[in-house]
């Protein structure tokens, strides 16, 4: 019995360990080919209020590289997204700056969660205001954007607290840098960002087993 408890302490501080560095790490739950939405708001009476030019749909905000997504219903407006990545509660958003115009950057976002539908009912998350930097990131496919994220690449991370996961979410930018000069928002990739879930429960037990069978041999 002394022995199954040392190992099972052995193996409980090893896990502790995992998880600590695991902690540290957060990812963005986002894949190119999700499920995703267009959200569109609408216009200061500017002229522009038509759909999302054709190379710059609302998929871009999540295709991993620094090619935009644009819509001229431009104040509250932004997408709904189902993650394919293991879910685990989003504690954090990063957004990287689109290639021009920087009145059409959010200056603010309200994000969303479901566990019903792609659209809603919507549990609210977080919410604030945004700094995007004056940077600006090339389009096209020049900017790479991994889930791990590229610090090279002008961007602001928001963190916030939230311990639901949720099988959906949705991302709404009500206001932006200056809405009188622009005529759209803009934004080049979104990553939600979250925790990797840890070692699950089944590897903990394969390894106290083979420790103490280990120790038992010897």
């Amino acid at each position: 019995m002394r022995l199954q408890l040392k190992c099972a302490l052995v193996v409980a501080m090893f896990l502790a360990g995992q998880t600590a560095m695991v902690s540290a790490e957060k990812i963005d739950i986002t894949r190119p080919g999700d499920a995703i939405q267009l959200v569109s708001g609408f216009n200061q009476d500017d002229g522009n209020a038509g759909p999302p030019p054709g190379a710059e749909g609302v998929e871009n905000a999540i295709n991993d590289i620094g090619q935009k997504y644009l819509n001229f219903l431009d104040l509250s407006s932004g997408f709904s997204v189902t993650p394919s990545f293991p879910q685990t509660p989003v504690t954090g958003l990063t957004l990287y700056t689109a290639n021009d115009a920087e009145p059409r950057d959010p200056a603010s976002y309200q994000l969303f969660g479901s566990n019903d539908t792609i659209d809603g009912p919507w549990t609210a998350i977080s919410s604030g205001n945004l700094a995007l930097p004056s940077a600006r990131n090339a389009g096209g496919n020049s900017v790479v954007i991994p889930p791990t994220g590229n610090a090279a690449a002008a961007h602001q991370t928001v963190e916030f607290e939230n311990d639901t996961a949720y099988q959906h979410y949705r991302l709404i930018f009500p206001t932006l840098k200056d809405a009188v000069a622009a005529n759209s928002m803009q934004i080049a990739e979104v990553e939600l960002l979250a925790v990797p879930e840890p070692a699950s429960a089944a590897l903990a037990i394969v390894a106290l087993l083979g420790m103490v069978g280990y120790l038992r041999r010897r």
